[in-house]
């Protein structure tokens, strides 16, 4: 119950910039999910400026700027969920996601 509560804030604190991405960034993702060691950005307009993780308490846990082709490690951060903020370089937000981290 309390991951179910938790899960709803954080879903509806981004509900704002889900509701924004248009049809063109719908192609936007984050793989593997689940992931291990690292992530990696299908980006294929080259949009992504900087990927930022958040934990479902909605605190920010990592940001990096992107650059094409470069994975971002994960294996630091605990097991659990995540929702992936994928950010162009005016920091607008393309895509949310989540990843589960094992």
């Amino acid at each position: 119950m309390k991951y179910v509560l938790l899960l709803s804030f954080f879903l509806t604190l981004f509900a704002g910039s889900a509701a924004s991405q248009s049809a063109a960034r719908a192609e936007l993702s984050v793989y593997p999910n689940p992931a291990v060691e690292y992530i990696a950005v299908n980006d294929p307009a080259e949009n992504v400026g900087y990927v930022v993780m958040f934990n479902l308490v909605g605190k920010k846990v990592k940001e990096l700027e992107y650059s094409k082709g470069a994975n971002v490690p994960v294996g630091d951060l605990p097991k659990g969920m995540y929702m992936v903020q994928l950010q162009d370089r005016q920091r607008n937000v393309l895509k949310t996601q989540m990843m589960d981290k094992r």
